[in-house]
């Protein structure tokens, strides 16, 4: 029931309301951000129950002889169907995301003071994977089956070599 309130309108109060109870579930769980001392504050949804999630980066360099067409166009393609069906799933992945890298000028200028840099990955792979899952499922035969796929097929365009992963959690400092 809405109050009697004066100068605004109901329908308005309302729609607010609604529009309110609509955007709240889809609001990032991660952490705000003090503007005033830039740290982490409280999170944004009181009340949801967000799992611990672990983020998984692989920083991909492609194969030696390969373009960086050839390497983007198997990862985009091939590769996601290399573990056979129902691969996220028992892998308990919640988000999975190819980075691809672009070659642009304006690289130079992004890069430009920091000296030392190891040469550019090709792409990064990220995915998302419950905390618990992960250290439950993961070392489990049928988890290492999937993973061993994957790794046989990345042999075909990836130089490990020259490539790494993090596992890591991740701060959202700005939504």
């Amino acid at each position: 029931m809405i109050k009697k309130l004066p100068n605004v309108n109901k329908s308005l109060t309302l729609f607010s309301i609604l529009l309110l109870a609509f955007l709240l579930p889809s609001m990032s769980t991660a952490a705000s951000v003090s503007s005033a001392t830039g740290t982490p504050q409280k999170t944004v949804s009181e009340g949801i129950t967000a799992k611990p999630m672990v983020k998984i980066s692989y920083l991909m360099s492609r194969k030696s002889g390969m373009t960086r067409e050839q390497f983007l166009d198997y990862w985009s393609n091939q590769h996601p169907a290399a573990g056979g069906e129902g691969s996220f799933e028992a892998l308990g992945v919640k988000r999975y995301i190819q980075t691809h890298t672009l070659e642009v000028p304006v690289r130079k200028a992004v890069v430009s003071v920091r000296t030392g840099l190891l040469p550019e990955f090709d792409g990064v792979a990220e995915i998302w994977v419950e905390r618990e899952f992960l250290e439950k499922e993961w070392p489990t035969k049928k988890v290492q089956d999937f993973i061993k796929k994957f790794y046989a097929d990345e042999l075909n365009f990836v130089d490990w070599s020259r490539s790494t992963i993090l596992v890591s959690k991740e701060l959202v400092y700005m939504p």
